[in-house]
């Protein structure tokens, strides 16, 4: 049999955090990446990178570490749509000239090489974003980053026992000039 579970007191005592705190949210602070120096001039770039730093500044899964990823999904994506674009105009199936063994050029029907390009973007932009956590099955899996810290008062603290003497600001109680003889 395991050992019961401290309250939460005794943890910011302690200093310790509770298990299920643990499971529920990331280590990882949340923040704003800086857009990346090859975007900063695309417009269309720049419009992409900004829709996947909503979507998770949303779902609270952004933090400033995400930077690289979301680039090359920018690039990934605006690759995508291009290629797509004319892959509309030629059509998946092209004819091509071959020629055969006596050297007579003939004309066949050839997958078009773009269409590999696209089914290439596309599973590089599926992976991108289920690392990110948005994908159906990675959403729940992605933990929700940690806010800004915010400095409680330690229970039993001289700050809790009289929090008159700080004003919600924390002093030295030596006066001006003093040191402690260490220095």
């Amino acid at each position: 049999m395991g050992r019961p579970a401290l309250s939460n007191e005794l943890h910011d005592l302690r200093g310790t955090k509770p298990q299920s705190k643990i499971a529920t949210e990331s280590h990882v602070r949340a923040g704003r990446p800086k857009f990346p120096l090859d975007i900063r001039h695309d417009p269309e770039l720049r419009a992409t990178f900004k829709k996947i730093c909503k979507l998770l500044l949303e779902r609270r899964a952004l933090s400033t570490g995400d930077v690289e990823l979301i680039r090359l999904y920018c690039f990934a994506f605006d690759r995508h749509k291009r290629q797509v674009e004319l892959l509309r105009n030629e059509g998946e199936l092209v004819e091509v000239e071959v020629l055969d063994s006596n050297g007579q050029a003939h004309m066949r029907k050839k997958e078009n090489p773009r269409l590999k390009i696209v089914v290439g973007a596309e599973k590089e932009m599926a992976a991108i974003l289920s690392q990110l956590g948005m994908s159906p099955t990675a959403k729940d899996r992605a933990r929700p980053t940690s806010g800004t810290p915010v400095e409680k008062e330690i229970p039993g603290s001289l700050g809790d026992l009289m929090p008159e003497l700080f004003d919600g600001k924390v002093r030295s109680i030596r006066p001006e000039g003093q040191t402690n003889g260490d220095e």
